[in-house]
């Protein structure tokens, strides 16, 4: 202890005096993202760099802009006819720009590629920006909606046109069908169409929202409706009761990749695009890769399905922030709200948007006609949410007999085509959600995708048992992508287990039993080093 007191500090002065500055390097560490100087900023192997030189304006920073009333987007699939017409000229003019012009549909694809694909490179930083695996998903596609509904407004001189959204979570058996393909979308020689979609996503296919890789499926139409329902009420409802378990884990200016997407994104929005790409698109030209276009990164944006379907997304956030239950919010940490994105506004000019001002759609000037929504209530009555049978019904003596029999999770276990079961304790009840963490992922080859699902109290599954049965928990996917960093290793996956147990009538168990399957192919040999329960009380606190 001499060495200390030689300091005129007393041992504990110094360790206060070392913790401070530890919060003060966590803290500055912990910095929102700048606005991107494009489009200089580009370093893109998938060619996704904007047109140069920049022709237009100094960029600014963007304001509210005011209006009269609110423009209402409509349901794609219940458009009139004006307004198809309406929004195939749209597409027409957008198509019809010149390669030089930001604004262009192929300009708008590549503005996406450059967020999307990892393309954007700070200066001094080592790793690329990542908006995806993260907390800013979700607000990144709510401007790119925003701005891309703009220009389509300035092509058409006409400031009421607003994008449609396509109601693919709502799986009712009605005409005409909310989530096949909306039917302007699908008609060859339209403004709308894109070759590049898988064959069994057009009418009269129903959109799977459990599908892993796309392509046919023989599974029923009324199964479908019965699975989508159910996989939403868990990946939106009892799964995503916070702000990180919905919006995704944070990430600063200059992390190494995201370090945990969010419910939403996962599934159903990347199932989704999964479900839209076309598997044999090399077949079109040298340009095309596997599953484009929806299906990758780079080009995704450049199908005009894209924006009904990020329009949903967009829709689906602001229906959740109404969902009872839990602290249904965005993330509060600054640098979160004052982190900028660089977009081209209506006139060609660049424009600075903050996440803080993509919060309130209010403020933004429009809203979303109101449909159905029956995920909400599990595809059942209101109030019957949790009377679904259990496809593995345990008594309570059962429960507590498969707990006993069942092993602690262990970092030698590996998940290949067998599932692994493991119990992991809960521990004493404390303040927020309770959430289940699994971390230490390790993905044998990072540039092959990997999925799995997760189950309670059901061991006896196998990847085609799905998300239609209550003990489904949620999922995990890894999908890389060209320019990606390799793979964040403090990578974690989340799920809200307390909610389900509680939707299950198991909450007084000591521990809970896990099923995790690999859904994926090809199968890689998936190991993790920890699985326990925390306790999620975001926004208050930072994760």
């Amino acid at each position: 202890m001499g060495q200390l007191r030689s300091t005129g500090m007393s041992p504990y002065s110094f360790l206060g005096l070392a913790l401070f500055m530890a919060l003060v390097a966590v803290t500055y560490a912990h910095l929102p993202i700048p606005a991107a100087d494009l489009p200089t900023q580009c370093n893109s192997i998938e060619r996704c760099c904007m047109p140069t030189p920049y022709k237009g304006k100094p960029a600014y920073n963007f304001e509210y802009k005011k209006f009269k009333k609110f423009n209402v987007r409509r349901p794609a699939h219940l458009l009139t006819k004006k307004e198809i017409t309406r929004l195939e000229k749209a597409y027409t003019l957008m198509r019809a720009l010149p390669d030089s012009d930001p604004r262009s549909l192929l300009n708008q694809m590549k503005l996406h590629c450059l967020y999307c694909d990892n393309a954007l490179y700070y200066p001094g930083q080592q790793y690329p920006l990542e908006v995806h695996n993260g907390w800013f998903f979700l607000p990144w596609h709510r401007m790119f909606m925003y701005w891309h509904e703009r220009i389509l407004q300035k092509l058409l001189k006409d400031d009421t046109f607003t994008l449609p959204f396509w109601a693919w979570d709502n799986s009712m058996d009605v005409k005409p069908v909310p989530n096949e393909m909306p039917a302007p979308y699908a008609r060859k020689g339209s403004s709308l169409y894109d070759e590049a979609r898988n064959n069994c996503s057009f009418p009269p296919f129903l959109v799977d929202l459990d599908t892993a890789g796309g392509g046919c499926t023989t599974k029923t139409p009324d199964f479908i409706r019965i699975q989508n329902d159910r996989l939403q009420y868990t990946q939106l409802v009892v799964g995503a009761t916070t702000p990180s378990l919905f919006f995704g884990l944070p990430y600063y200016f200059g992390d190494y990749g995201g370090k945990g997407s969010g419910t939403f994104e996962d599934q159903p929005h990347g199932t989704v695009h999964a479900w839209l790409g076309r598997q044999d698109a090399p077949i079109l030209g040298p340009q095309y890769h596997p599953y484009d276009d929806m299906g990758n990164f780079g080009r995704a944006a450049f199908d005009p399905i894209f924006y009904p379907h990020h329009t949903n997304v967009d829709r689906i956030w602001c229906l959740w922030t109404h969902i009872p239950g839990g602290k249904r919010t965005h993330p509060t940490h600054p640098a979160f709200l004052n982190t900028q994105f660089t977009f081209y506004d209506e006139n060609a000019n660049l424009v600075k948007h903050n996440v803080s001002q993509a919060l309130d759609t209010d403020l933004l000037g429009y809203k979303f006609e109101s449909y159905p929504t029956p995920w909400m209530t599990n595809g059942v009555q209101a109030g019957r949410e949790n009377s679904i049978p259990l496809c593995n019904p345990l008594s309570k003596k059962a429960t507590e007999s498969l707990i006993s029999s069942t092993p602690k999770q262990r970092s030698t276990q590996v998940l290949l085509a067998d599932p692994i079961t493991f119990k992991v304790a809960r521990p004493k009840k404390s303040k927020g959600t309770e959430v289940l963490e699994i971390s230490g992922i390790h993905i044998p080859n990072k540039t092959a995708q990997a999925h799995w699902k997760v189950y309670l109290f059901y061991p006896n599954v196998s990847f085609l048992t799905g998300a239609a049965c209550p003990e489904f928990a949620g999922t995990f996917n890894w999908i890389p992508h060209v320019g990606q960093v390799a793979y964040n290793p403090d990578r974690v996956w989340r799920m809200g287990v307390g909610p389900k147990l509680l939707q299950m009538g198991k909450d007084y168990v000591k521990s809970i039993v896990v099923t995790v399957v690999q859904t994926g192919f090809p199968l890689q040999a998936l190991t993790f080093d920890s699985a326990k329960i925390i306790y999620d009380n975001s926004p208050e606190v930072e994760l």
